[in-house]
């Protein structure tokens, strides 16, 4: 297996490999609770004869194991969806910058759990230039270091910001943790992927004073 110097792809197997785990555990139960319900089928197959009403006591509980693994199925679906949408290679063209730093959020959301403060605020921004897909997914690997950052030290916040400024399309992903020393290497991956698009980031991090990552994107004429 060659590899690839593309950091698109970097960013891309990252998360890839975060999605795969997140979902392993409910992949795991929908097998699970599927096998439950053909087997109480299976028993009641074996032990009818005729047109032998299904007891309603095991009604009850095959009507939970569907509904359990509909669930589960429903959760691996949506991720999956929302890593294929997010690996899409199209080339870069206007999009929806808060629409896209969403996407990022979700992607990042196993990481977003208890002890976190967190701070969203997508504001209106005119459509910046770049591919969403690509976006979404260096924002997600952004949130996951600074979330980890936060989670480090006890009451920490996190904040992720888009707005505009000057002519600017700004995302702005900070949190007051106890740093990271990825950050200026995440920092330099998102540089070499942004600059195509006539993009920047500023990445830096403080032992004990968290992470900061500021992305400036070209927005659309008027």
């Amino acid at each position: 297996m060659t590899r690839s110097d593309d950091p698109r792809d970097e960013v891309a197997g990252a998360i890839a490999v975060e999605i795969a785990r997140d979902v392993a555990d409910p992949a795991r139960a929908l097998r699970d609770r599927l096998a439950l319900v053909v087997d109480h089928l299976e028993r009641h197959v074996a032990s009818s004869t005729g047109p032998t009403p299904y007891p309603w006591r095991s009604l009850q509980t095959l009507r939970q194991d569907l509904s359990k693994a509909y669930l589960d199925a429903t959760t691996v679906a949506r991720r999956l969806d929302e890593l294929d949408r997010a690996l899409d290679d199209d080339p870069p063209s206007w999009f929806d910058l808060a629409a896209a730093v969403e996407l990022g959020l979700r992607l990042a959301g196993h990481h977003l759990g208890a002890g976190i403060e967190l701070l969203i605020d997508l504001g209106g921004v005119p459509a910046a230039r770049g591919t969403a897909g690509t976006l979404s997914l260096l924002v997600a690997q952004i949130v996951a270091l600074s979330a980890d950052s936060a989670r480090s030290l006890a009451g920490s916040t996190l904040s992720v910001r888009v707005f505009a400024e000057d002519g600017w399309a700004i995302v702005l992903v900070t949190d007051n943790g106890a740093g990271s020393p990825r950050a200026e290497l995440l920092g330099e991956t998102g540089r070499a992927i942004l600059l195509p698009w006539g993009a920047t980031i500023d990445a830096a991090s403080e032992p004990g004073q968290g992470t900061s990552f500021e992305l400036r994107l070209m927005t659309a004429p008027g």
